[in-house]
């Protein structure tokens, strides 16, 4: 049996963000889509920008995890 962590809900506020990285869709066939978002923060002088959190969202159906942004306005 695999153990499971379940929250049902958090609010994270990251500050000094430098970048964010959404991945691609990674098909488990079967076992559904997963997609990986990354936020980096400040990076240091020996390596590029920190990770500052990684989280991967899953779901059955890949249209459920498409990515949606508010309409330009200019």
């Amino acid at each position: 049996m695999h153990s499971a962590v379940t929250q049902v809900s958090s609010k994270l506020q990251i500050t000094d963000v430098r970048d964010l990285q959404v991945g691609d869709f990674i098909d488990y066939g079967a076992g559904g889509f997963m997609r990986a978002v990354k936020i980096f923060g400040e990076p240091s002088a020996s390596a590029g920008p920190a990770l500052i959190l990684e989280v991967h969202i899953q779901s059955d159906t890949r249209t459920d995890l498409d990515i949606t942004t508010p309409t330009l306005a200019f």
